[in-house]
């Protein structure tokens, strides 16, 4: 029937079509049938795949180069629905809390007043111009409950209960187009630059399931069938996030960014027993220049470091490397730097370039030959002073570089392959960043680690709560695409604790930034980081669990919980991050993991206070935590009477061990020294265990 769109048994009703002319006219379309809308200027045909709608328009009147096209669908679904947002009014709690913590950090005076502890979230989304959007730099996603009537604009990703199924929506970068959702599923199409004709560009990835995260797994599946866009699962994860790392942003910012501070730094790590295996040499190496009349923005001048980097990058690397650190990676934006660069980088690097008038700079040029020469020359340069991983920051911005150039479809999807490739040839893995819009994520077809948060701020109880937040809900979709990277964090943060936690159930990289050794808490990172460097992490990227889906643990007295697997053991994080600050009571049960439970009898063990125990399905087990604290479930099979928990000096006990099943027996071989504890003849026992032993179980 034309107008509705019905997958596996959910109906979209297309109840709106309006298309909008450079000359700011707009017009509303009708149906003539087969999904083809018509207006007395032009058409646009409505291509339905599977769980995939895209649009193809022809106009006799030029597009819009902003927003072209507006399609209003009307879905029946429940009152609360998760939505994951770029609204920039989402992070205004956080400018005066970088501008407060931030400075701390580097033992300065903050430059804005102290922000309260427990800030209002989320804000009151209100229309948003697409200029004043783009100031803002929208490059994080930021999770929200709300009706469907009141989705923030610019919204990328819906979750919502349809009858008795789950939908899962997420608007794509594809063809000519990036997509949008708004209030009441209002979908806004941006183009980037004028034109007659619009090629079939796949605009929304659906998913529906009986089940939530299986909805979310179809909606990336149909997402990945079309473009660039493969799945985490079918891309090689980067070696890198295997070990335990350090970043300098927060222990040095730009001001104390220096050859003789990182070497101080890491040497005072090391000294101590910290078994750093990579570093990233942040924002602050570059020898630039603020130029641009609109903006005041900081311009590569030249392909070297500063005068703080006496011994070049490649001297700073090979001492490094020197001291025991055997990955070095190079922080660089999308275009280079955040204004670009001057024509002498060009020129040295034997390469055309585009200019970009704003900033009185050049960046990548959008064309896929040129940027392949471009990127695959820059990554030689990074190659040739010893670095090995790329943090690729500013992903974002791609969306507006090249306005009234190319459209916005085809200029990131160009840009992003060529980064990809060039890195790829060239040897180094990639760390991307402030890349949570559509033109990034989906064009990621190699990359496969990616910052899924806004950034870390040190010493903050309100980012203690919220990054956690936002990190949790956001890897409910970004799992699927890239590991999750939850950012750096400083160990001697007063709620580091916290912090350490959710990363080793992100899946994703572990990495400090820590300025004084000397405070550095080493017992904490003992407990997620073997002997050798090898960082304790789950077996896949944690989610958030069922109950909590439509949930808001920030504003309901609720526990944040996020679950993931090792081994046969699925492993629970429980946060309580309720912005009043008050103890919660949970019963927890097994249905709430984000799984299939198929065993009859499982025992569980809490890392911290040491409960134990047993349960089964339609059982429960009582948990209270205070304000910021977190606790660590482990639930493991009972099998011939039998489970292994694993090592009790551990986070995550599971992972230093490996269990091997032989008839009714148990062999278990060890990673590391420790304690195991284990549940045989039905009572928990522990015993010492050696490195590389096997015990008999």
């Amino acid at each position: 029937m034309a107008g509705i769109i019905s997958i596996d048994g959910v109906s979209l009703r297309i109840v709106g079509v309006e298309l909008v002319f450079a000359d700011g006219s707009r017009e509303s379309c009708t149906s003539t049938g087969d999904y083809v809308y018509r207006c007395g200027s032009g058409s646009i045909t409505i291509h339905v795949d599977d769980g995939l709608i895209g649009v193809e328009i022809n106009s006799v009147k030029l597009l819009n180069p902003m927003f072209f096209a507006e399609l209003i669908l009307n879905v029946d679904v429940s009152d609360r629905t998760l939505a994951l947002t770029l609204h920039p009014e989402a992070a205004s709690i956080y400018i005066p809390a970088f501008r407060y913590f931030n400075p701390l950090a580097i033992d300065r005076q903050p430059i804005s007043p102290r922000p309260e502890d427990n800030p209002v979230y989320p804000p009151k989304f209100g229309a948003i111009g697409h200029y004043d959007y783009v100031r803002r730099f929208p490059c994080w996603t930021y999770p929200v409950v709300k009706a469907v009537e009141s989705i923030p604009d610019y919204t990328v990703f819906v979750l919502a209960v349809a009858g008795s199924s789950y939908i899962a929506i997420l608007t794509l970068s594809n063809g000519d187009a990036t997509t949008y959702i708004g209030p009441g599923f209002r979908v806004r199409l941006f183009l980037g630059r004028e034109k007659f004709r619009i090629k079939r560009s796949w605009i929304l990835s659906i998913g529906v399931s009986n089940d939530p995260y299986e909805a979310v797994d179809k909606c990336i599946y149909n997402a990945s069938r079309v473009g660039v866009l493969k799945l985490r699962v079918n891309k090689k994860a980067p070696e890198f996030i295997n070990w335990f790392g350090w970043c300098s942003w927060n222990a040095l910012l730009t001001e104390d960014m220096s050859h003789e501070n990182i070497v101080k730094i890491v040497k005072g790590l090391l000294n101590r027993g910290v078994p750093l295996k990579w570093i990233i040499v942040d924002d602050g190496w570059q020898n630039e220049v603020k130029k641009g009349e609109e903006f005041n923005v900081r311009v590569l001048k030249d392909l070297s470091a500063n005068e703080r980097f006496p011994k070049g990058l490649k001297g700073l690397v090979d001492e490094v490397i020197s001291l025991g650190v055997e990955k070095v990676g190079l922080w660089h934006t999308i275009n280079i730097h955040w204004g670009g660069f001057e024509e002498i980088v060009a020129r040295k690097l034997g390469i055309e370039c585009h200019r970009f008038p704003l900033a009185d700079s050049y960046v990548p040029p959008p064309q896929i030959e040129k940027a392949m020469e471009f990127y695959s020359k820059f990554y030689r340069w990074v190659k040739e002073n010893g670095f090995s991983l790329v943090k690729v920051d500013n992903q974002w911005s791609i969306h507006a570089l090249y306005w009234g150039e190319a459209t916005v479809g085809e200029a990131s999807r160009n840009i992003q392959i060529a980064l990809q490739v060039g890195a790829a040839i060239n040897g180094l893995e990639i760390l991307n960043c402030m890349s949570m819009a559509p033109e990034d994520y989906s064009n990621y077809f190699m990359s496969n680690v990616m910052r899924v948060s806004m950034d870390y701020i040190p010493f903050w109880k309100g980012d203690a709560k919220l990054h956690t937040l936002f990190s949790v809900y956001n890897s409910l979709l970004f799992s699927n695409i890239a590991y999750p990277d939850y950012d750096m964090w400083i160990s001697y943060d007063p709620y580091a604790k916290i912090h350490a936690v959710a990363r080793v159930f992100s899946g994703g990289p572990i990495y400090i930034t820590d300025r004084h050794p000397e405070k550095t808490n080493v017992e904490l990172i003992k407990r997620i980081v073997l002997d050798n460097g090898e960082a304790i992490r789950v077996s896949e990227p944690g989610l958030p669990t069922r109950d909590i889906l439509f949930r808001d643990p920030y504003n309901e007295p609720i526990l944040l919980k996020i679950a993931s697997r090792v081994g046969d053991a699925y492993v629970l994080a429980l946060f309580n991050v309720y912005r009043e600050g008050i103890e919660i009571a949970e019963d927890i049960s097994l249905n709430i993991l984000p799984y299939k439970v198929e065993h009859d009898r499982y025992t569980y063990y809490m890392v911290f206070s040491g409960r134990r125990g047993t349960i089964g399905r339609g059982e429960s087990i009582n948990v209270s935590l205070k304000e910021l604290e977190t606790e660590v479930v482990v639930i493991t099979p009972i099998k011939s009477g039998r489970a292994v928990i694993g090592l009790k000096e551990y986070i995550l006990p599971p992972y230093p061990i490996e269990s091997m099943w032989y008839k009714d027996k148990v062999y278990v071989k060890s990673k590391a020294l420790g304690t195991l504890i284990y549940y045989i003849d039905g009572e928990f026992r522990e015993t010492a265990i050696e490195r590389n032993q096997i015990i008999e179980l």
